[in-house]
């Protein structure tokens, strides 16, 4: 079959990865839309986006091959790649990973140079996915009866390719496998110090430009700088999810109730040191719950000892679905240890990569589309092969840094275990 000129690919999701793929179709010369959830691109009240730190052969990478690494440069900041690690009682401390090719950035300031590189129609904003399914009607399986169902009522279909970057609850990766994120019995409670906060200068002199990292058993403490100078103030809690659910004992629309929950006699934070626990006293609302959630790493690449219990394999498997793609936090969805936004916009470039050594140039003129799909799909299988491999690599990395950033001697081992690496392997953020 035929036709003058192949038909837009779909991205689900105007994140750092779906933005940064826009962005290398757009300089490609690639036609494509962007569905996003958010009403426009001005952030809704209370948005509490992070810092991430952004590395040299991934993220940066990707920023490089899009263009945009000059742009970046004018907003990251440099002097902020170091991390101060402390025991629980502040008397266990050292600070890593001044020199790294890491810089920080706003979130919201990384996503914004994305949105800017690319033309305005290309994004269609208040666009949240509701739901995806095909037309099985048309034949043979293509991205051509895959159908967009969005919360407004609208639909959208007859795509060339449809791509997920709808983060770790993605819709789209439902047409691969019915698999959804699992709870890792963590969570961050996020608030925040204003430069006029009483615990600003405090602040400030502990943490600096950079990150900061208090550990005891069943709690963590992390203050990292923005780049308005104020600082975000993580409380990272084990325990069950209901802990934050509305009416619990955590629940973060009473903020002077949490706040004493977790600063009591039995609370997470007793017997840390006053100056650590200061933080919490004075952190600012509006606060916000972050569960950290990861999707098992058997699912991208089963392996022998994946089996369960009783000898069978578990059956949410990852099945090759026609004319699809998910990258980022929806094929590998992880705990949170500095490398999500890295490893979703390499996704991003992996993935531009594979695509266009199948199909070339874009030619005006007679288009098969039987040909592309097939060109498509050979671009997915390999783009697939190097993402599982990596994305196992990355949730079980997460699975890692849950079991190192939690216990009576989690700071000591830490900071011994820096010692060992070189600068440009500590990872600072924790960004979530």
């Amino acid at each position: 079959m035929s036709s003058s000129k192949p038909a837009p690919i779909a991205i689900v999701g105007g994140g750092p990865c779906g933005l940064m793929f826009a962005r290398l179709l757009e300089c490609a010369g690639i036609d494509y839309v962007v569905f996003e959830r958010d009403a426009s691109s001005i952030p809704e009240p209370g948005f509490q986006g992070g810092t991430l730190d952004i590395h040299g052969q991934t993220g940066q990478e990707a920023l490089r091959r899009a263009g945009l690494h000059g742009e970046f440069e004018k907003l990251a900041r440099r002097d902020a790649t170091s991390m101060l690690v402390q025991n629980y009682k502040g008397d266990y401390c050292m600070k890593f990973g001044e020199k790294r090719d890491a810089p920080e950035i706003d979130r919201l300031q990384l996503r914004q140079i994305l949105l800017d590189s690319l033309p305005s129609h290309r994004v269609r904003w208040g666009k949240a996915l509701a739901s995806i399914e095909r037309d099985t009607h048309q034949g043979q399986l293509s991205a051509k009866d895959i159908i967009l169902h969005f919360t407004d009522g609208s639909t959208a279909t007859a795509f060339r390719l449809v791509v997920g970057a709808d983060g770790a609850w993605s819709k789209v990766r439902q047409l691969i496998t019915p698999a959804n994120p699992e709870y890792a019995g963590v969570m961050f409670i996020e608030g925040r110090l204003s430069l006029d906060n009483p615990q600003y200068h405090a602040a400030r002199e502990m943490v600096g430009a950079g990150n900061s990292i208090a550990m005891s058993t069943d709690a963590i403490l992390c203050v990292q700088q923005m780049s308005d100078r104020s600082y975000r103030v993580y409380m990272g809690i084990k325990g069950p999810q209901d802990l934050t659910r509305p009416g619990g004992e955590l629940d973060v629309a009473n903020i002077d109730k949490t706040r004493a929950a977790l600063l009591a006699a039995t609370g997470f934070y007793d017997g840390w040191a006053e100056h650590l626990r200061d933080f919490i006293a004075h952190a600012e609302g509006p606060w916000r719950v972050w569960p950290w959630c990861r999707l098992k790493p058997e699912l991208l690449i089963p392996r022998a000892h994946d089996a369960s219990a009783d000898g069978t394999q578990n059956q949410d498997v990852w099945k090759r679905s026609a004319g699809v793609a998910i990258m980022g936090d929806a094929a590998h969805a992880a705990s949170p240890n500095g490398e999500g936004v890295n490893q979703a916009m390499y996704d991003a470039l992996r993935l531009f990569e594979s695509i266009s050594a199948e199909i070339g140039d874009e030619q005006e003129g007679n288009f098969d589309e039987l040909a592309d799909a097939e060109a498509l799909e050979r671009a997915i299988t390999t783009y697939e092969a190097e993402m599982l491999a990596r994305g196992r690599d990355h949730i079980e990395d997460g699975m890692n840094v849950e079991n190192m950033f939690f216990g009576e001697n989690a700071a000591e081992a830490l900071i011994e275990s820096f010692k060992l690496m070189k600068p440009e392997s500590i990872r600072p953020s924790m960004e979530p």
